[in-house]
């Protein structure tokens, strides 16, 4: 897929404004809606444009994605290049995974309470970490990221998905 920021018309920045990122989405919706043309070949264009308007904005309005679109479009590693985590990062979330294994075996709400808001502040520290490593590196300019700062991002993100993943799965 095409880059998401220049779909939308916007900076390739992770601090996005999320309402000028809908705004952006509504007006090129709006602008290449395949009910505006009565020519085929006009209305199929127009609907491959729709799947990328909607695409990109997917993208950019969720911050894991957003982050890793822009790691990507600033030469840094993607997922599948790179999968480090933090120190001890495995072996925490395989704990804290039993742990959820047992408030859902035994019906455990206040556990599971405790263990979703775990997992809410430990999603949030990691997307402020890669909001600060993004704005340290000043990368308004669309320049490569330096490396280690590219790095840094990709293991934050990686630590990410497995806090996600896990608010992903867990019941109600």
């Amino acid at each position: 897929m095409p880059d998401p920021f220049k779909t939308l018309d916007l900076p390739p920045r992770f601090d996005l404004d999320t309402g000028d990122l809908h705004t952006r989405f509504i007006q090129a919706s709006a602008a290449t809606h395949p009910d505006r043309y009565t020519d085929p070949v006009q209305q199929a264009q127009a609907a491959e444009r729709a799947a990328e308007i909607n695409h990109a904005y997917a993208v950019l309005s969720d911050p894991e994605r957003r982050a890793d679109a822009l790691l990507t479009l600033l030469g840094g590693p993607a997922k599948d290049q790179d999968k480090s985590l933090p120190p001890d990062h495995l072996m925490d979330m395989m704990e804290t995974r039993e742990t959820l294994e047992a408030a859902v075996a035994n019906q455990d709400h206040a556990e599971l309470d405790k263990l979703r808001a775990w997992a809410h502040d430990h999603r949030e520290a990691h997307l402020k970490k890669i909001a600060e490593l993004f704005a340290e590196s000043a990368n308004d300019s669309g320049n490569e990221l330096p490396d280690p700062t590219a790095k840094a991002i990709r293991l934050q993100l990686n630590a990410l998905r497995y806090i996600q993943r896990m608010l992903d799965q867990m019941p109600g």
